[in-house]
């Protein structure tokens, strides 16, 4: 996907930093005919968990014979998997045909006004052009970041969502969970229901006040429907689900505690969307077989079994928290041996402080070229101070995969920023092409 990904006039429109505001976006799509206004549109926003309550929502929605969108981001190896129908990324033609179409719009004369447009408002854009084009029947569109003010917000969704409130991108949110919670729930509606994750109470109870000012009716966790954790397996988490409308017993399709929470959310989505649509609401025995053919990569993903190494994109404090329990939980016994490293607007002091307090841990911390990685001079200064590796991230991957000596059970856990793990993912595939 290099002829895309290295395109060099949408290159010209990428910020390490958002330019937030709704006006270039509105503008932008009035050119284009209002794509954005003819979808059935879920949107869903939070801090964590968006990506993973996605995937089980879009699988459930297929299984119930329905074409659906989905948009989200970052990608982890190519660059049209941000926009998939049923699973199928756009196709590089029809992708670099829109492109094409977006240049001459912002190129054009009447184009003054969108000089300040961003590479995530153009590929926003796209999406929902893409969606609209193909008459999809609902369309899932993923924040980007915050939500008041983010490129997708020009929606006017039937249903939306928000999963959990953490601290992330706290330079550009807010630095507590009441200012974050107050971003996120800028994609609140008039009217429009709305179903919440697991959230703190200070934080919820910003969104609360701002779903009762709006008159949007609320389904929430713990509350409007329950899950309760009843054992881990292989593959994945075994639970049960409550609501007013549906009871059941389910397994999710990923590995990870936190992920009956976002499987739960996906379920009450699902059957507001239904109730929403007009829909009758899908067989329990439906709900089971998509739930367990979930896949999400970069999301504690086994790359490799001997010597067992997992991929997870952990690149915020809450986010680290997630995964803490779930070493706990899964592999209390095991040695831990983890690479890190996370973007410049992201709490690197705080996520290392989480990190250390694994017991029984090496933590090596590493570079990725990207121009919005924290630069390797601070990274090598702080693994310095803090008495930590410091090592290529190749060199770590390589060395971890061939020497499967151990003295005692091991697990490699590669985390952080998902933009790393995107050129990790690829590094990892081309070797196994190579190896057979």
């Amino acid at each position: 996907m290099k002829e895309i990904e290295n395109n060099q006039w949408i290159a010209h429109y990428r910020t390490d930093q958002p330019h937030f505001g709704l006006e270039r976006m509105v503008e932008l799509l009035a050119l284009r005919g209002n794509p954005h206004l003819k979808l059935k549109v879920i949107h869903v926003g939070g801090t964590n968990g968006k990506g993973s309550t996605i995937a089980f929502l879009k699988n459930m929605l297929e299984k119930m014979g329905l074409r659906v969108g989905v948009f989200s981001s970052p990608y982890l190896i190519h660059y049209t998997e941000q926009i998939s129908i049923n699973g199928e990324s756009i196709s590089e033609a029809r992708l670099e045909a829109l492109i094409a179409d977006y240049q001459f719009l912002l190129e054009g004369e009447s184009a003054a006004s969108l000089q300040e447009t961003t590479e995530f408002e153009i590929i926003t854009a796209i999406a929902y052009d893409y969606f609209a084009s193909e008459q999809v029947d609902v369309a899932i569109m993923e924040v980007g970041m915050g939500g008041l003010l983010d490129s997708t917000n020009v929606c006017q969704p039937i249903l939306t969502g928000i999963t959990t409130i953490g601290l992330d991108h706290v330079a550009l949110l807010g630095d507590t969970l009441e200012a974050i919670a107050e971003q996120k729930a800028g994609i609140i509606k008039q009217g429009i229901p709305l179903v919440t994750g697991r959230i703190a109470p200070e934080a919820l109870a910003v969104i609360d006040a701002i779903a009762e000012d709006k008159d949007a009716p609320r389904l929430a966790y713990g509350t409007d429907y329950q899950v309760s954790h009843q054992k881990s397996v292989v593959t994945g988490e075994v639970f049960d689900y409550t609501s007013v409308v549906r009871q059941g017993r389910f397994q999710t399709g990923l590995l990870g505690l936190h992920q009956i929470e976002n499987t739960g959310m996906a379920i009450a989505l699902l059957d507001t969307f239904c109730q929403e649509d007009g829909r009758e609401l899908a067989s329990n025995h439906l709900l089971a077989q998509a739930l367990e053919e979930t896949r999400w990569p970069g999301r504690l993903e086994v790359v490799s079994r001997d010597p067992l190494m997992i991929l997870d994109g952990a690149h915020n404090p809450h986010a680290i928290k997630a995964l803490l329990a779930t070493l706990q939980e899964c592999f209390a016994d095991y040695r831990k041996e983890i690479l890190f490293t996370c973007i410049k607007t992201k709490a690197l002091e705080d996520m290392l402080d989480l990190l250390e307090q694994i017991p029984d841990t090496e933590l090596t911390l590493t570079h990725f070229d990207d121009s919005r990685a924290t630069d390797e001079s601070v990274l090598k200064e702080v693994a310095k101070s803090r008495n930590l590796n410091y090592q290529g991230w190749q060199d770590f991957l390589e060395q971890k995969l061939t020497d499967k000596k151990e003295e005692k059970k091991t697990v490699r856990i590669v985390t952080g920023s998902l933009y790393f793990l995107s050129q990790v993912r690829a590094y990892l595939m081309e070797r196994k092409k190579e190896n057979g």
